[in-house]
């Protein structure tokens, strides 16, 4: 993720190989998936309740894949709570209101990591928990290579007998047939369109406090000889402006209905893309 106000900022991170985590070190706690994600963008320092919804809406980049209302949102990490995977601590937000702000304990964390490295048990899985898996993943910059391999291997036997069963039967056989050979060849694809050696581009994620870190939605952009305007709408309906350079709103590659980050520090308002 690049920051700018008047100047570029880089923030590089060197994109990573997943770490080989041996499944019978994990605990028996169980998640469900919404758990599971919401973990995940804790992880990512998306640390109150409004901010987590905001990124499984059916619109956002997580939510395209699957979506959760904010009530289950909420309920989610309600549990992530109350088995001790993450913290939440009151913050003051002024004028005599709290925030809960999350960041994820060790053992959260450690879980975190072992779920993001396993492959799901049954085809059905893969349209949600394989592709959250693999998104979340590009988000760190973790390889995706190793999973879809061991994903395609695990899956084996399954291929094997959904897709030669023989031709016929109801239509419940069918589906299940088609249904095999679709997530076999999205599997074979997405390997095969991976050049050897390489790794996903990393967006490090900026971790900022609740109090300077708004996410909102572009609605215009106005260019000036040197300085552009920047236009912006939050969640609740509130506007905020932010001035930059030119050559920042390139290098970002804002547009209008983008999902910024808009930072404001002190008097000066920043701006970042996820």
């Amino acid at each position: 993720m690049k920051l700018d106000h008047r100047r570029r900022y880089h923030d590089r991170v060197a994109p990573r190989r997943a770490k080989s985590i041996d499944p019978s070190s994990t605990s028996a706690v169980e998640l469900s998936l919404g758990e599971w994600v919401c973990l995940a963008l804790v992880d990512e320092g998306v640390n109150h309740g409004w901010a987590i919804g905001t990124e499984l809406g059916p619109d956002a980049e997580l939510g395209r894949v699957w979506s959760l209302s904010r009530p289950l949102t909420y309920r989610a990490v309600e549990q992530l709570a109350a088995k001790e995977l993450i913290h939440r601590e009151a913050r003051p937000q002024g004028r005599g209101r709290e925030r809960l702000i999350l960041t994820c304990k060790p053992e959260g964390l450690r879980l975190l990591a072992a779920w993001l490295d396993r492959p799901v048990a049954h085809v059905r899985d893969v349209r949600s928990e394989l592709l959250l898996k693999l998104v979340l993943r590009r988000r760190r910059g973790i390889e995706l290579e190793s999973l879809l391999e061991t994903q395609l291997s695990s899956l084996g036997a399954h291929f094997e007998i959904l897709t030669t069963a023989g031709p016929g039967g109801d239509v419940v056989d069918v589906w299940r047939r088609e249904s095999a050979r679709a997530v076999r060849r999205f599997l074979e694809t997405a390997l095969a369109q991976i050049p050897p050696g390489e790794t996903p581009k990393m967006h490090p994620v900026m971790r900022l406090s609740a109090r300077n870190q708004l996410r909102a939605r572009v609605t215009s952009v106005t260019h000036g000889d040197v300085l552009s305007t920047v236009k912006t709408i939050l969640a609740d309906g509130q506007r905020i402006t932010a001035v930059i350079t030119k050559e920042s709103v390139s290098d970002l590659d804002i547009a209008p209905d983008d999902e910024v980050l808009v930072v404001i520090k002190s008097t000066e308002v920043m701006l970042a893309k996820p």
